[in-house]
């Protein structure tokens, strides 16, 4: 895959970001935003990074114009809700290139290819209770509050977490584009 946006490339994850990779994921703000433990080492990245290229569901947020890898977004089936045209949404951005509209560009991106280069439905994506930034990324894409799970999962240091649900039908990106 290769979508192309103004700062930005999502394209396929390789081996060769593995540097890009570790970097941004051993930083402390990172990985417990998105629910995991920063990287306490090149293996433990190295180990990640080769199960989500085997996995197809996690695509690389490379800048445009020297295809560095600066993040990762993710189109998987988290199974919370029981549809098979359903996908989730997950995504994760190196420290450095926060609040620049760069995560925001990403997920508009995917919403794009999700809807309109499958056969998904329905978009759902979530973030923990206390994620603002992440927050503010989801509403600004479009996407409609569902409510709060509590107690949605545990996390790598034992604290369990209540998250909040967004979601997006492929009626309502359509409806949207329309009056763009």
């Amino acid at each position: 895959m290769k979508l192309i946006g103004n700062k930005i490339i999502i394209r396929d994850l390789k081996l060769s970001d593995e540097e890009d990779y570790y970097q941004y994921g051993k930083d402390e703000h990172v990985g417990p935003n998105a629910g995991w433990k920063p990287f306490p080492n090149r293996m433990v990245a190295n180990r990640v990074l080769s199960g989500q290229i085997m996995g197809h569901e996690t695509f690389a947020i490379a800048l445009k114009d020297s295809n560095r890898l600066i993040g990762t977004i993710s189109l998987y089936n988290s199974g919370l809700r029981k549809y098979n045209k359903v996908r989730s949404l997950g995504f994760s951005l190196n420290y450095d290139f926060w609040n620049q509209g760069i995560m925001t560009e990403a997920v508009l991106l995917i919403v794009e290819y999700a809807f309109m280069k499958t056969d998904c439905e329905l978009l759902e994506v979530g973030h923990h209770l206390d994620n603002y930034g992440c927050k503010r990324v989801i509403e600004k894409c479009g996407f409609s509050f569902d409510g709060v799970l509590c107690k949605y999962k545990k996390l790598y240091d034992g604290r369990i977490i209540d998250a909040c649900f967004y979601s997006m039908t492929k009626q309502e990106y359509e409806r949207k584009k329309k009056y763009e």
